[in-house]
């Protein structure tokens, strides 16, 4: 075989096809199956200069009864020579980045640039335009094959490479939920992506082989939680929910508040079920599991932490022992309420939302002696001038006097804790003194007679 690497225009491949010197080997090519979106983008791609990859052209000489004839049988290349020349032809308007946007889907610095040939077919685009795309240069590489087997066998190479799948097509999408996703849900080959630990311990996520499955869970888990948040309902995560997700949230901020939480969400179901001791989550666990400690975290007081585990233990267990009787005449709630809708449309919003409707009942029955937050977190005006009368404008912290503009009313078993928001649970500080974190909770430890008391 040998092989030699040229440039050639787009006018000079209208020109060849126009010609008959471009022909398709039927018996191994297949037809043209690009849609005509996927040939707008391409043509768009080329207006704005984006590179092509390599067309293979096979240059084969035959003689026939004393006349020598040359083609070009394309190896490699079929569907964007036809998207060429259909566009040459007039069989098709280019995209409008803002009038298609629901077709087109481009990212918001595409939507915005400069695009004077936005909605135009050949015919209608400037004459400046029209040269621009005639004189794009194409890299082609033409082969003299010393066998037609080789040809074949160069085209079964190149498309032998395995495609990406829909996740590793995401992962190239530009936009701030994307690089969200690739942070929390890791992709092993690139260093700064290690992933959440979450994923890596709990889900028992791998390097190459999981191909994305992982970042797909994690992009649903946070499509989940962001659609509860913002709308208070379930969303569809089936493929083609995912793509439109990730397009309608470009401008995601990875810094955000609904960010942090998921953040904070995964920390904890790290430290509650890391101990090892069960196996990999399966997709459906981790979503339930992930909302139901989003719920647990805004309603009641931290002391589900210690029950969550055991909890989802005897979850699992239940759901095993229904397993067994979904043939049975009468099988278990676990089973028919459950477990088979992680088998049927389980990337439904309905479905997603029946699931969850179960896990968090049963959940909360394995989780006895939940303590509600009270629902007012803040001490209103009232209460914190009586507070602060009733303290002697003194600082429980520190001691000294506490002005007004000074004042902050802390409560002595936090809210967090299921600590009511009344006088009883509130003490004086100063601003500078208000207890924190660990610092509240040894506060705590050593006040709570006063709360008693009162």
């Amino acid at each position: 075989m040998k092989v030699e690497a040229k440039i050639k225009s787009v006018r000079d491949i209208l020109d060849l096809k126009r010609n008959g010197l471009l022909s398709i080997n039927s018996e191994y090519q297949r037809g043209a199956v690009w849609s005509v979106a996927q040939k707008k983008r391409l043509i768009d791609s080329i207006m704005r200069d984006y590179p092509l990859p390599l067309i293979y052209l096979d240059h084969i000489r035959k003689q026939v009864a004393g006349i020598v004839r040359e083609d070009l049988e394309v190896i490699d290349g079929q569907q964007r020579i036809d998207a060429l020349f259909g566009f040459a032809e007039g069989a098709f308007k280019l995209f409008d980045p803002i009038k298609d946007e629901k077709e087109a889907r481009f990212p918001e610095f595409i939507k915005h640039a400069a695009c004077p040939w936005a909605g135009r077919d050949f015919a209608s685009m400037s004459p400046e335009l029209q040269q621009k795309f005639l004189d794009t240069k194409l890299s082609v590489v033409h082969l003299v094959c010393d066998s037609p087997h080789e040809a074949r066998d160069l085209f079964i190479r190149l498309q032998a490479g395995q495609p990406l799948n829909a996740q590793e097509k995401r992962d190239a999408w530009p936009g701030g939920f994307t690089e969200f996703v690739l942070k929390m849900g890791g992709k092993p080959e690139i260093v700064r992506y290690p992933g959440h630990e979450f994923f890596r311990k709990l889900v028992g996520a791998k390097s190459a082989s999981a191909r994305g499955k992982v970042r797909q869970l994690c992009a649903q888990m946070a499509m989940l939680l962001i659609q509860r948040h913002q709308h208070g309902a379930f969303i569809d995560v089936s493929t083609k929910s995912v793509d439109d997700f990730y397009y309608r949230f470009l401008d995601f901020d990875p810094k955000s508040a609904i960010a942090a939480r998921f953040e904070r969400i995964l920390d904890v179901l790290l430290s509650l079920l890391g101990d090892g001791k069960r196996r990999s989550l399966k997709g459906h666990e981790a979503i339930h599991l992930m909302l139901l400690v989003d719920e647990l975290m805004n309603a009641y007081s931290s002391s589900w932490q210690a029950s969550l585990a055991g909890a989802f233990d005897h979850f699992i267990i239940r759901s095993l022992q229904d397993k067994k009787t979904r043939n049975s005449p009468n099988p278990g709630e676990f089973w028919t309420q459950y477990d088979a809708w992680t088998r049927t449309n389980s990337d439904r919003a309905d479905t997603i939302r029946q699931r969850h409707e179960f896990f968090t009942r049963k959940m909360r029955e394995f989780m006895p002696g939940l303590r509600k937050k009270d629902e007012t977190r803040a001490f209103d005006g009232t209460s914190r001038a009586l507070i602060y009368h009733r303290d002697n404008k003194t600082c429980a912290v520190c001691g000294g006097i506490v002005a007004w503009d000074e004042l902050e009313i802390h409560h002595v078993i936090q809210h967090a804790h299921g600590g009511p928001t009344e006088a009883s649970n509130g003490v004086t500080v100063h601003r500078r003194c208000h207890p924190k974190g660990k610092a509240a909770d040894i506060f705590a430890q050593s006040n709570r007679v006063l709360v008693v008391a009162r």
